[in-house]
């Protein structure tokens, strides 16, 4: 069934004219997630990793999506689905339970089916609003959710705060230095699972 689900998502097309969306628009985390649900069935396996990556050489383009799944028979692997062109899922790898050992029913697991595509822009559009007086935005190099699971070697464990749940993604930005040229910077976006409010990761 994985392999037909799989087989499915190489007939998509990411939209119409087959190019990938801005890193800093809703409509590609929205349309990844249609994506994932042609893999992963909500039922039986949860998704406790998200990562959206764009390259550094276009810079704010969604190119890849990355989601690590446990299954209800306790079997995790990874999938990577490319976001460009004619949308389409590498195979599946299986994650070694040394490092990583999720337990199904511990699992909170991100919610696929109502994912929020509007929390995520807003809280892009946070972060703009804290680029120094004069930045200028440039990209979103990634956004990732990652919920804390256990390792099967229990040494991986002891400062892991198992079923934490994070939000992050990097911000770059142009602004001037102190001799008045265009500089570059990047920085680590933290979101508060409490009240969706956005911060510099200092």
């Amino acid at each position: 069934m994985l392999a037909l689900a799989i087989a499915l998502i190489a007939m998509w097309s990411c939209h119409a004219g087959g190019t990938a969306y801005d890193a800093d628009t809703k409509e590609g985390y929205a349309e990844a997630v249609k994506l994932i649900l042609k893999s992963v069935d909500p039922a039986t396996e949860k998704v406790y990793y998200m990562k959206f990556e764009c390259s550094q050489e276009h810079g704010n383009r969604l190119e890849t999506l990355t989601i690590k799944v446990v299954s209800d028979k306790d079997m995790a692997y990874s999938l990577k689905i490319l976001l460009t062109g004619n949308c389409q899922a590498l195979p599946m790898e299986h994650l070694p339970h040394t490092f990583e050992a999720p337990i199904y029913k511990n699992v909170k697991g991100i919610d696929i089916t109502h994912f929020d595509a509007d929390k995520v822009l807003d809280q892009i559009n946070q972060a703009k609003k804290l680029i120094p007086e004069g930045g200028k935005f440039k990209a979103i190099y990634d956004y990732t959710i990652s919920e804390s699971v256990p390792a099967g070697d229990e040494a991986f464990n002891d400062t892991e705060e198992i079923g934490k749940v994070t939000t992050s993604f990097f911000l770059s930005f142009f602004q001037k230095d102190s001799n008045g040229q265009e500089a570059f910077a990047a920085v680590r976006c933290l979101v508060d699972p409490q009240n969706n409010k956005v911060s510099f990761d200092r």
